[in-house]
């Protein structure tokens, strides 16, 4: 006799959504009675409260919440956590697709191992997008290794492992990392452990910060290599100036649409704010870690630019590598 698996809540916290909510969601029409869709909106400026009151009278979302300003992420998705009862809990972005498929895998995974705290399905991003959503904390040496190269050369070394994990070499099978972002499955009982999202950042490096209290917990992280997803690289994030916030490895796509305020620069200056808060690294630390992230991330921007003078991509790559030393 098969166990009835716990419910569970798909959250999604959207802001100026409207042209990517109705594919998302629509992902889950099929679904049985044991999953529910609950949606926040961070005060929306274009339809998005008016595709999400459609979507709900349709019968595609069970809840929805209007937020007339936004707080941040970590504050609406904890919200959609907090009105979901005992579910288990998968935070999805509005630019993502997951099937209904690759969820009865995470399901699955999460009923078989008691150890996992969490785990995220294989994350495919377009052809330019060459790295996992996943990989190691952000300490100084797999910074080092990932903006060096020498991750992408020695990609079988797992003490070579950088910030992020590489599909080329590591999307066949199911790898334990330290971190993951874009797709989480956290189990009600990592949530009972370890407790909600910190609200310390409006918007990225929440979920880095996630990771590693459930690895301080004992717990484990997993991606599963047969649970595909996509993700539209950049396109939930908030931005002003024209400039995608990006992902987290810092690229993204072009947007053209006003947030409140300018997280254009955000990824990069929350990732070292995250970095010195958890790390306590000493100075001559923090020193090589900026000079590291700055390197990389500089680097790639000039090749970006030598490719295309007019790729908006570059600029947005230095804005962050510069970040860190303001």
């Amino acid at each position: 006799m098969t166990m009835a698996k716990r419910p569970l809540t798909i959250a999604i916290v959207t802001f100026n959504s409207a042209h990517q909510i109705v594919e998302c969601v629509k992902c889950f029409a099929d679904r049985g009675p044991d999953i529910k869709i609950r949606i926040r909106d961070n005060g929306s400026t274009d339809s998005t409260p008016d595709v999400l009151k459609e979507l709900a009278a349709e019968g595609y979302i069970e809840d929805v919440i209007l937020s007339p300003d936004d707080p941040g992420f970590a504050i609406a998705a904890n919200d959609v956590i907090r009105r979901s009862a005992n579910d288990d809990i998968l935070l999805v972005d509005p630019d993502s697709r997951v099937s209904l498929e690759a969820i009865q895998i995470m399901r699955d995974a999460i009923d078989q191992d008691p150890t996992l705290g969490l785990v995220t399905p294989m994350v495919w991003g377009g052809n330019e997008i060459r790295v996992i959503n996943a990989g190691r904390q952000p300490r100084l040496w797999p910074m080092f290794t990932h903006a060096s190269g020498l991750s992408r050369a020695f990609p079988k070394s797992k003490v070579l492992r950088g910030r992020h994990l590489f599909l080329s070499q590591h999307s066949h099978e199911d790898q334990y990392v330290e971190w993951a972002g874009c797709l989480l499955f956290i189990p009600r009982a990592t949530i009972d452990q370890v407790g909600m999202l910190n609200e310390r950042w409006f918007l990225y490096i929440e979920d880095t910060e996630y990771c590693q209290r459930i690895l301080d917990a004992g717990l484990k992280i997993k991606v599963l290599s047969k649970a595909h997803a996509f993700h539209e690289i950049g396109g939930s994030a908030q931005v002003v100036e024209n400039v995608d916030a990006g992902n987290s490895d810092g690229v993204g796509n072009d947007a053209e649409v006003e947030a409140p305020i300018d997280v254009s620069t955000m990824w990069g200056r929350n990732l070292y704010d995250y970095y010195v808060h958890q790390f306590h690294p000493n100075v001559v630390t923090r020193l090589a870690w900026k000079t590291t992230f700055t390197a990389g991330l500089g680097l790639r921007a000039l090749v970006l630019r030598a490719r295309n003078p007019k790729d908006s991509r570059a600029e947005h790559l230095m804005r962050n590598a510069l970040a860190v030393w303001k």
